[in-house]
């Protein structure tokens, strides 16, 4: 080399004949990326028991509408036995659900819980109200 030719920097290694392609295409959070060996790594999102989720939701629904009723006149008893059956079916799918990955199954249990608190509280007054008329107290 010349006076003056540039000099690379001593510390970038320059190999002939090898270059350096850019990747073809930019790899993008959450996708399916291969490592060397055959490696693959999967990313998974949060776990979540969806049917706990709504049987608690339902459960809790179904007891507030039983609640509710003395104020609404009994408007709101024709959807609470609804939301109480509903909440006890999805809390004992979310229960078994989540007695095998671990997660939700308070709320499962919970809901189920609430869901017959709320057929209890729907079904003990139409059972006093029989009796009462029925069978003359």
């Amino acid at each position: 080399m010349t006076n003056g030719a540039q000099k690379p920097p001593p510390s970038v290694v320059i190999q002939p004949g090898k270059v350096q392609k850019a990747p073809s295409k930019p790899t993008l959070a959450g996708q399916v990326k291969a490592f060397p060996g055959n490696q693959i790594i999967l990313q998974q999102g949060p776990i979540s028991n969806g049917m706990a989720n709504s049987g608690l939701v339902l459960g809790v629904f179904g007891v507030g509408s039983i609640l509710l009723a003395p104020l609404t006149e009994g408007g709101t008893c024709f959807v609470a036995w609804l939301f109480g059956l509903l909440g006890i079916i999805f809390g004992h799918i979310g229960a078994a659900r989540g007695k095998q990955i671990g997660i939700g199954r308070a709320q499962g249990i919970i809901g189920l819980t609430l869901g017959y608190i709320t057929l209890a509280l729907y079904i003990v007054p139409i059972i006093f109200l029989l009796i009462l008329f029925e069978g003359g107290w």
